[in-house]
């Protein structure tokens, strides 16, 4: 019988070996952490982790299993990953997001010796491991943080987002959640409503007590308006003094109700870091989501609502059509 390929086989196991030695070592050296996992979900073995900053000894999970180690639904969908990448030979890709209290497999004086407690985001790398010392096939799952890149695309999506003088939404971010309010009233049957303000004489504010006085009087304005906002309300600045509150499930009587205890509210507040003391007033526009039009159609009536507000006084609110009663 000719021994060459038994030979060659052999040869190629003592590569592979050798390469997986070599990988081995080099992941006990890194600082994220790797896991030898069986396709039962068995942690065979912890490597690596040694950024104490980010990890507490995994050790403690050798031995255990994804089940026993995790919640259910994780655990789950992690051993079919798992069970993925040796079905296909293939290297399986994963982000996702997992804190040390998630572990419970690890004893509590492990976790509470975490640097950061808090969930941090991974993108597991799990590919085989042949011939590996075990009886069952293995793959080999790097967890490499990927946190700092998550919090930067965060950072940069909420200053997008966000109008960065007073922090809420911007006029990008309060279209969008708009049209997306429009789609779910529509769906369910379910009234929304907005109401459009604007501080009275705002530029004259600026002119006379300066821009910095200006940017407070703004910031002021919108503390206080969130202040009597439900959770699910949006408040988002469209304009230089030009302001929308987004109204879920709310007809024009609520929104009637709630844009007269706004004029009354700014009314009453003070800006009062420099002398002298001055108050803003806010004129006030009203309308409600009719059947079939969008919400640039409801923004422009409660933008004549506003007109009228102003044309009647300031200081004041208005709708668009019949006042309804209180």
């Amino acid at each position: 019988m000719d021994e060459t390929p038994r030979s060659d086989q052999t040869t190629l196991i003592e590569q592979l070996k050798a390469e997986r030695d070599q990988l081995l070592g080099l992941l006990r050296a890194l600082p994220d952490i790797s896991f030898v996992i069986d396709e039962d979900g068995l942690y065979v073995r912890v490597i690596g982790g040694t950024n104490e900053a980010m990890y507490v000894s995994g050790k403690p999970l050798e031995g255990s299993t994804l089940q026993d180690a995790l919640p259910e639904s994780i655990a789950n969908h992690f051993l079919g990953v798992v069970r993925e990448a040796l079905r296909t030979g293939e290297m399986q890709f994963l982000e996702y997001e997992l804190g040390v209290e998630d572990v419970t497999a690890l004893p509590p004086e492990i976790r509470e010796k975490a640097a950061d407690p808090s969930k941090q985001y991974f993108e597991g790398r799990i590919l085989p491991l042949p011939s590996y010392d075990h009886p069952k096939p293995v793959v080999l799952w790097v967890a490499v943080n990927i946190t700092p890149r998550k919090q930067l695309e965060q950072y940069w999506r909420q200053a997008a987002e966000t109008d960065p003088l007073t922090g809420i939404a911007n006029r990008r971010a309060l279209f969008q959640k708009a049209h997306e309010e429009v789609e779910r009233a529509r769906r369910y049957g379910h009234p929304l409503s907005l109401l459009i303000l604007d501080i009275d004489h705002f530029k004259s504010i600026n002119s006379r007590f300066g821009h910095a006085r200006g940017d407070e009087a703004l910031r002021r304005f919108t503390r206080t308006c969130a202040e009597l906002l439900r959770t699910n309300d949006r408040l988002g600045r469209i304009g230089g003094e030009e302001f929308v509150i987004l109204l879920p499930e709310t007809d024009l009587v609520g929104a009637t109700r709630l844009g007269h205890r706004i004029v009354e509210a700014i009314a009453s507040v003070e800006i009062d870091e420099t002398s002298p003391v001055f108050t803003t007033t806010v004129s006030v526009g009203a309308a409600t989501l009719e059947h079939g039009e969008g919400f640039e159609a409801t923004l422009h009536r409660a933008d004549q609502a506003l007109s009228r507000a102003k044309a009647n006084g300031r200081n004041r609110l208005e709708t668009d059509g019949p006042h309804p009663t209180e």
